[in-house]
């Protein structure tokens, strides 16, 4: 009966470990997650808020003879695109972007039967910057800087009213080149997904210019001059794919 007993032990502890073997392994709870890699290449789009802020100085008299300027609040969309590079939690890239603007101001001003016709825009703005930042898990803090490039068109004109006549005018339409900087935040919300928000400022520099036409013969025989500026500040926003 004892050896009889002792048999059907063995016999159902040998079962009963066969049956174990054939279950999956348990998962453990402790396994490491993959961490997000910033590593590739990626295109995505922009948008936002434009503030562009622009100038001319009137050379024309032995002293500053004074700044007209004005401003213009307006909407900023566009394209990029980039690639990351990671070392541990140091990420850097080159990123380059393209934006339309609508931020064109035409302020007036007048004095002594004189009145002033301006108008300032931006048309669009390019850049070509480098960023470099810390990752911090699947968010990303940087910072960017780097060269600009921006379509303007600045005209100020000024008209004798007595006399209903264009007393002189300066105009500029060209591609400016200047620099621009900024500080931004992204997060990583899929493997190929990023979101991010960013602002930056823009200087398209200063740019000297002479009269162009009018009754003011002081545009051909002392070479009357003045001075264009434009900068922008923007708060863009934008959703890009990564590779």
């Amino acid at each position: 009966m004892k050896k009889y007993f002792l048999a059907t032990v063995s016999v159902l502890a040998l079962s009963n470990t066969g049956h174990a073997s054939d279950l999956p392994a348990k998962v453990s709870p402790y396994a490491p997650v993959a961490v997000p890699t910033w590593t590739g290449p990626y295109f995505g789009i922009v948008g936002g808020v434009a503030r562009h802020d622009a100038s001319f100085k009137d050379l024309g008299c032995a002293f500053e003879c004074g700044t007209f300027d004005g401003n213009k609040t307006g909407g900023a969309i566009g394209g990029l695109l980039g690639y990351n590079w990671q070392t541990g939690n140091f990420v850097y890239g080159l990123e380059g972007d393209w934006i339309w603007t609508g931020v064109k101001t035409a302020p007036q001003n007048g004095i002594f039967g004189f009145h002033a016709d301006s108008s300032f825009d931006v048309r669009w703005i390019a850049t070509v910057r480098g960023r470099a930042g810390l990752a911090l898990d699947a968010t990303l803090i940087y910072f960017t800087g780097g060269v600009a490039f921006g379509r303007v068109n600045n005209d100020y004109s000024i008209f004798n009213d007595r006399a209903g006549t264009l007393f002189t005018r300066f105009t500029q339409n060209r591609t400016n080149v200047g620099w621009t900087a900024g500080v931004g935040l992204e997060h990583m919300f899929g493997p190929h997904w990023t979101a991010r928000a960013e602002f930056r400022y823009i200087d398209l520099g200063t740019r000297t210019v002479g009269c162009t036409e009018g009754s003011f013969t002081a545009c051909t025989d002392f070479g009357y001059r003045g001075e264009f500026s434009n900068t922008l500040m923007m708060g863009l926003v934008g959703l890009n794919y990564k590779f």
